[in-house]
């Protein structure tokens, strides 16, 4: 593929950098995943020719071994792109001379090579399309905010055990008729409270409280007016059966980090798709704009002879031969006004992609891709790629971690199952003054204690809600263990399906491009044989012409899916980050 690592320069593309090209976080989220790329920001400053293009190089992290490529001259020689096809017969009109029909033929091509050009042009190589995605893309900034979603949803499971202060402050004044001299009349009572509680790991909740009372009455007996009276209480609450434990009570926190675990594997996969896209949507458009040279020489190729046989419809051309080429060049035709049609398409599903804020989908921009598919050979070993999958691939990692969630969530259900059995224990120290600080210092004297201890039992009778869910726990456990051994099965097969893949679009390589030597060689040899042309020859030269432009597209085709056959093996290997030289970062591991 490429050597996206620069000896000059390493430019990390991190989120929300100066630039503002960060595909993922938000100012205050800095605990999101964040892409960045090796390479270098695109300049396109001059367009070259395309002929100077380098062949990719589909091998990447894969074993060099085997023959040598074949030369990439001679596959551009059968798949040129538009703009080298428009300079090229450019320079033979100047340079050559034809004879009319043939000078004719030429300036079609020219002409409809052209129909694709646009008035601002941006040359790309593939790593630039894949660091503008990277940078840009909008469905990866989108899956970047859920690791960052669910490290705060860890974080709120943390909080259960943080400490909480507490504070409140009553009153109450009663005047109401007494009919008793024992009993007050008029009374004013005030309480102030405060205290912390906290939930231990183990499920005990420890409180500690002061309490400050005044009350003041007109009850004539009493020796001093107001009363106060103060208390400092710890009391703790400890469950021994329900609630009980330190698993249990942290489940909570162990779940919402395994879910921020499983959001960046699904972040991880969701980058693996854009990187496919991408990759896919440029060769496409490499396709498709060698397409169109293709297809505007079948069709020069296919005026010529149509024209060659108007010229002789008045005495040796029959009206069935002219019908028969006739239908021939507007099946042609139409087959040039789809390949326009599918470079448009191409380069708009390209620019969605990247979604750089510098290209728009409304700007007449004609992408020129700088890269031609590779053909380099590779030999590969598959256990070696299968146990790279097994150890890399985001859907194991995704189907492991629902399984311990699912494990997790057996044990609080078999929690949960148990009765409930509290146990209270609760220390007081009061103290009684005329005032608040008298009634303080009682309380540091230690002359006054409360002990309090109380059992609490409860048990539902038959128990069948939480036996039900324990149940479905255990079911959910049983699923995800075997969708666990699915996904291994899955990943496996992938595995195997995609080197077959890699090996036998190489293998198609060289014979279409013999193919496309040998009927081109064959469509010269009977434009050359005959000087006056019957129709058997004629048609004898279309359908030689139509099979070179087939075995073209064949040989086109084999190129485009042995490298993507290349990037899909990465892709079920779990690695094509990596291989692109793709880094997924976050501040927060």
């Amino acid at each position: 593929m490429f050597d996206f690592v620069l000896a000059s320069s390493l430019c990390m593309l991190i989120a929300m950098n100066a630039a503002g090209q960060s595909p993922t976080a938000a100012p205050d989220q800095d605990q999101s995943p964040k892409v960045a790329v090796a390479g270098q920001e695109v300049q396109a400053a001059e367009i070259p020719l395309v002929d100077e293009a380098v062949p990719a190089d589909p091998v990447g992290q894969l074993d060099r071994r085997g023959g040598e490529p074949i030369d990439p001259q001679r596959i551009l020689t059968h798949l040129p792109d538009p703009t080298l096809e428009r300079s090229r017969a450019e320079e033979r009109l100047a340079t050559e001379e034809f004879a009319k029909s043939e000078r004719l033929y030429i300036q079609r091509v020219i002409d409809r090579v052209s129909i694709i050009g646009r008035s601002e042009k941006l040359p790309l190589t593939l790593e630039d399309a894949i660091q503008r995605a990277m940078a840009n893309s909008l469905t990866v900034r989108v899956s970047s905010y859920d690791p960052a979603i669910n490290t705060a949803r860890a974080v709120e499971a943390e909080a259960a055990f943080d400490a909480s202060f507490f504070a409140n402050f009553s009153r109450n004044k009663q005047n109401r008729p007494s009919a008793s001299a024992l009993i007050g009349s008029n009374v004013d009572t005030q309480v102030y409270t405060a205290g912390l509680t906290k939930l231990l790991a183990n499920g005990m909740r420890a409180t500690t409280t002061f309490n400050m009372n005044r009350t003041s009455n007109d009850f004539q007996f009493q020796d001093f007016d107001p009363v106060w009276n103060s208390a400092i209480s710890v009391e703790l609450r400890q469950p021994f059966a329900r609630g009980f434990g330190i698993d249990f009570n942290r489940s909570g926190i162990r779940l919402a980090q395994l879910d921020r675990r499983i959001s960046r594997e699904t972040f991880r996969r969701q980058v693996i798709d854009t990187l496919v896209d991408v990759e896919q949507a440029y060769w496409n458009l490499v396709s498709a704009r060698r397409e169109v040279a293709i297809q505007a020489r079948l069709l020069g190729r296919f005026e010529q002879i149509y024209e060659f046989l108007l010229v002789r419809r008045t005495f040796d051309a029959y009206k069935i031969q002219i019908s028969d080429t006739k239908a021939r060049l507007e099946t042609s035709k139409a087959a040039f006004i789809q390949a326009i049609a599918n470079v448009r398409n191409a380069e708009d599903r390209l620019i969605n992609l990247m979604n750089d804020p510098r290209i728009d989908l409304a700007d007449d921009v004609e992408i020129l891709p700088l890269d031609f598919p590779g053909n380099a050979p590779v030999v590969l070993d598959r256990l070696s790629e299968v146990q790279i999958a097994l150890d890399h691939r985001p859907e194991l990692s995704e189907a492991d971690l629902r399984v311990k969630q699912a494990r997790i969530a057996v044990g609080q259900a078999k929690n949960q199952i148990l009765p409930q059995f509290d146990v209270t224990f609760r220390y007081t120290v009061d103290g009684l003054g005329i005032s608040a600080d008298d009634a303080f210092d009682e309380v540091t004297k230690n002359d006054f204690h409360e002990y309090f201890i109380s059992l609490e039992f409860e048990i539902p009778v038959g128990n069948r809600g939480p036996k039900a869910r324990l149940q479905q726990a255990r079911l959910r456990h049983g699923q995800s263990m075997a969708g666990l051994k699915l996904a291994f099965e899955n990943v496996i097969l992938d595995v195997n399906i995609r080197l077959r893949n890699v090996e036998s679009f190489y293998d198609q390589i060289a014979p279409n491009l013999e193919s496309a030597e040998a009927n081109k060689d064959q469509a010269q040899a009977i434009k050359a044989r005959a000087e006056s042309k019957n129709f058997v020859q004629l048609n004898q030269e279309l359908n030689a012409l139509t099979s070179l432009a087939s075995s073209r597209r064949n040989l086109l085709r084999a190129l485009i899916d042995f490298n993507m056959a290349i990037i899909e093996l990465e892709r079920a290997k779990g690695t094509l980050p990596e291989y692109d030289n793709v880094i997924i970062t976050s501040d927060i591991e």
